[in-house]
């Protein structure tokens, strides 16, 4: 359903927001006033990230990646693109996406001045460390899988490595990937 949309500016948007009752329809109305090419990178901004967070709400984590993802292209500042590609980075991974989540720390990492890399790093390793604890959590090994197998390949200390190695050891057995399994032991 697309609809009409007449307002131009951040606050004219923010009332028609006000007016809508169901978080559906504000979805509706933003990701068709996404469509009009006439808007300033401001409005554009501002819409992204509504609906990023609209989405969000909605438990609709891949498209709210994707809204986060799209608003990072046309932030301003490098502060606010590092924290868009981390957001969509940290909802691709709820979902299990690893590739697309790795995409946006490299984006992220491309954006960051020294300092801000390691906050990066670090965000990193939470974020697919907590992933593969909730995919484990709900029974969902073989995605969990790649994230341990994302988090031994990284520089990480002595105790989280060797539990790391043991999830994985773990895993891997329960998935008869005894090879893999032995690989792991011997490292």
């Amino acid at each position: 359903m697309v609809i009409q949309v007449r307002e131009t500016t951040v606050g004219e948007i923010k009332e028609k927001l006000r007016a809508m009752l169901t978080p559906l329809n504000k979805i509706s109305y933003l990701e068709s006033a996404l469509g009009y090419k006439a808007f300033t990178f401001e409005v554009k901004r501002f819409l992204w990230r509504t609906l990023g967070e609209l989405y969000e709400e909605q438990k609709l984590w891949d498209k709210a990646a994707k809204a986060y993802e799209n608003g990072a292209g046309i932030d301003i500042t490098y502060k606010d693109k590092i924290e868009s590609y981390l957001k969509a980075a940290e909802l691709y991974s709820k979902v299990g996406r690893i590739d697309e989540s790795e995409q946006m720390f490299v984006r992220a990492m491309r954006e960051a001045s020294d300092p801000q890399r390691a906050n990066v790093k670090l965000a990193r390793k939470n974020i697919y460390m907590l992933a593969a604890q909730d995919l484990e959590r709900k029974g969902k090994r073989g995605n969990a899988m790649r994230f341990y197998e994302h988090l031994i390949k990284m520089n990480l200390d002595e105790l989280e490595k060797r539990q790391v190695k043991e999830k994985l050891l773990e895993i891997y057995k329960s998935l008869g990937k005894f090879n893999d399994a032995k690989l792991i032991e011997g490292m």
